[in-house]
């Protein structure tokens, strides 16, 4: 039966244009409210501004955006915004019950050695994250706070473990759960750019990025990795290095020779890769140019969501170990620049047999390096 004239029905839904994310980066940060203006102008809006990397993020309507700002004098470069996801190669239940209260990570590295010298005791680590259980029973004591970069309105908790996982590693405090971290005194602080299905938008690492300029961090674990290369992010790990803030990343998880993801593949990180038991490296470490040492990365147990722990593999475990023991060597000589620490653990390495290019993280031999370079003696 045909519906009357009158009879309109409701009226269909209108889908709202989809919005894309723009980053811009200013020459010198120069006249950023030229360019706002601009973007204004174009029907865009500022999403964020980071002062601290010289960086507006614009959002716009339609697939492309108006190009009007990407000639713009103050605009040195801009990019879109992508999408960056942490796949780590295995994550699995504690099945096993152990005795030792030292994760194998920690005893491998020999950090428990230093302890009586140097716990990390009031350096800054931030962990670019999912975020931090920190009602985690060995976490609690050294959460130092930190922010939600995804809703700034909230706590950076954790509704991954993948964030909650590597700060154990790093700061752990609870032998009784065999979660015990490099660096058991240091202040660990929570930077959300990753969501509870463990992706982040770029734009949303820069702002991380900022915000561990803005709050003064001494070392910021990435225990993430991108494949595409991108000028904003490279801008962002330059600036944090000037500042002298230790910047330690993940090497990635393709199991490639000469490929390693960004940031560690920029020369300002400290770019890690993964060992396991046996002192191989491990089957799923990418290796080549920019991966700087080693570090037990293969089923590492450590924290996990609800008070529990969990074993997981990956470059993400490896670098929390490297962290960690920059941590330890910070709080003995808090002036250390990043290229001395480089240094420090690099030449404090153990050897790889089976890949002599790259060495072994010990933490134990890189205090003692530097307690020798400082006319001190750790037996």
């Amino acid at each position: 039966m045909p519906k009357p004239e009158w009879f309109q029905g409701p009226e269909p839904m209108k889908r709202k244009p989809k919005r894309i994310r723009k980053i811009f980066y200013l020459r010198h940060f120069h006249n950023p409210k030229s360019c706002i203006r601009e973007m204004n102008r174009a029907g865009g809006r500022p999403v964020r501004i980071l002062p601290q990397l010289g960086i507006i993020i614009g959002e716009f309507a339609g697939k492309e955006g108006p190009r009007s700002l990407e000639g713009h004098p103050d605009v040195a470069h801009w990019e879109f915004d992508s999408r960056v996801t942490i796949t780590d190669p295995y994550a699995g239940e504690i099945k096993e019950k152990t005795t030792d209260p030292l994760p194998w990570g920690i005893r491998e590295v020999e950090a428990y050695k230093v302890w009586p010298y140097t716990k990390g005791r009031g350096i800054k680590v931030a962990v670019v994250d999912t975020g931090i259980a920190n009602d985690h029973p060995s976490i609690q004591k050294n959460y130092a706070g930190g922010v939600n970069i995804l809703s700034p309105m909230f706590t950076p908790y954790d509704y991954n473990g993948h964030g909650t996982h590597v700060a154990g590693t790093i700061a752990g405090r609870a032998t009784e759960l065999n979660v015990v971290g490099v660096a058991p005194r240091v202040r660990i602080y929570a930077v959300k750019a990753f969501n509870r299905k463990g992706s982040a938008n770029l734009s949303d690492l820069l702002s991380a990025i900022n915000w561990c300029i803005e709050n003064d961090m001494d070392i910021v674990n990435m225990s993430f990795g991108m494949s595409k290369v991108s000028d904003s992010l490279r801008q962002a790990i330059q600036t944090a290095h000037r500042k002298g803030i230790m910047l330690v990343a993940a090497a990635g998880n393709q199991g490639i020779s000469g490929t390693v993801d960004y940031p560690a593949r920029y020369e300002e990180t400290i770019g890690v890769t993964s060992v396991s038991k046996d002192g191989k490296l491990s089957a799923f470490s990418n290796t080549g140019e920019g991966v700087d040492l080693a570090a037990p990365g293969d089923k590492i147990s450590s924290a996990w969501l609800n008070g529990t722990t969990r074993v997981m593999s990956g470059t993400s475990m490896a670098v929390p170990h490297v962290s960690g023991t920059v941590a330890l060597l910070l709080y003995l000589r808090k002036n250390l620049t990043p290229a001395q620490v480089r240094d420090l653990l690099i030449h404090s390495a153990r050897p790889i047999q089976t890949h002599p290019q790259y060495g072994k993280l010990n933490a134990f031999q890189s205090v003692q390096l530097l307690a020798r370079s400082m006319g001190r003696f750790i037996p």
